[in-house]
C-alpha cells in the first residue's frame, strides 16, 4: 500500500487533530496580535505625553522660586525707587551695586532696556576668596537662584576685584533685585525689566 494514498484528515476537517488546529490558528493570529499590541502601545504613549504637560499659559513664570531667610538684607535703595544707576559703555550696560563694604560692579552684555525671558550674560567684578553667589529676588520676595557664576578673566573690563561671568534670565517683567555675595561682602543691584 502506497503511503500517499492513505486518507489523512486535512486541517479543518472533522478528523483533524485538535491540537494541530489550535497551533495553526495561533500562528495565523500572532502577526495580527503583534500589530494590535504595537498600535495600543503607541496610542498609550501619545495620550500620556499629551496629558502630562499643562498648557503654557497656566505656568507660573516664578515656578521653582523660593523664599529663604538666609539672604542678606538689602543694601541701598529698595524696590527700584530708584533703580541702580546704569551707564552705557562699549561693552554693554554697566552698574555699580550698593554694597556694605567693597566695590561690586556688574556689566550686562546687552542693549537697554533689560528684557525678561532671555538669557543675559552678566560680568561681575568683586574682590574675595570664595565663589560668587547670585540670587534674583522678584515680586513678593520670591527668589530665583542663578546658575553658578564662573571666574572668567577674558573680558577686557577694568574695575576692581576678580572677574566672574554669569547667565541670568529674569522670568517676568518688573522690578528685580540682584543680590551678590562673596565671602562677607554683599551688595544689591535693582533693575527694571521689561
Amino acid at each position: 500500500m502506497n503511503r500517499r494514498s492513505v486518507d489523512r484528515p486535512t486541517r479543518g476537517s472533522p478528523g483533524a487533530h485538535p491540537r494541530r488546529n489550535h497551533v495553526d490558528m495561533m500562528r495565523r493570529g500572532l502577526p495580527r496580535a503583534r500589530h494590535v499590541a504595537v498600535w495600543l502601545a503607541a496610542c498609550s504613549t501619545l495620550l500620556t505625553a499629551c496629558a502630562s504637560s499643562p498648557p503654557p499659559s497656566t505656568q507660573d513664570p516664578l515656578q521653582g522660586a523660593t523664599s529663604r531667610s538666609t539672604l542678606p538684607p538689602n543694601v541701598g535703595p529698595a524696590d527700584c525707587q530708584p533703580p541702580s544707576p546704569q551707564s552705557r559703555i562699549d561693552l554693554g550696560i554697566e552698574t555699580q551695586a550698593a554694597s556694605d563694604g567693597g566695590e561690586i560692579w556688574a556689566l550686562f552684555d546687552t542693549e537697554p532696556p533689560l528684557r525678561s525671558g532671555t538669557d543675559l550674560t552678566v560680568w561681575w567684578r568683586m574682590a574675595g576668596r570664595q565663589a560668587l553667589e547670585l540670587v534674583l529676588v522678584g515680586a513678593g520676595d520670591r527668589e530665583v537662584p542663578v546658575a553658578d557664576p564662573q571666574p572668567d578673566p577674558s573680558l577686557g573690563w577694568s574695575r576692581p576685584g576678580d572677574q566672574w561671568k554669569s547667565t541670568i534670565s529674569f522670568p517676568q517683567p518688573g522690578c528685580w533685585r540682584i543680590s551678590a555675595t562673596r565671602d562677607s561682602e554683599h551688595g544689591d543691584i535693582w533693575v527694571q525689566v521689561g
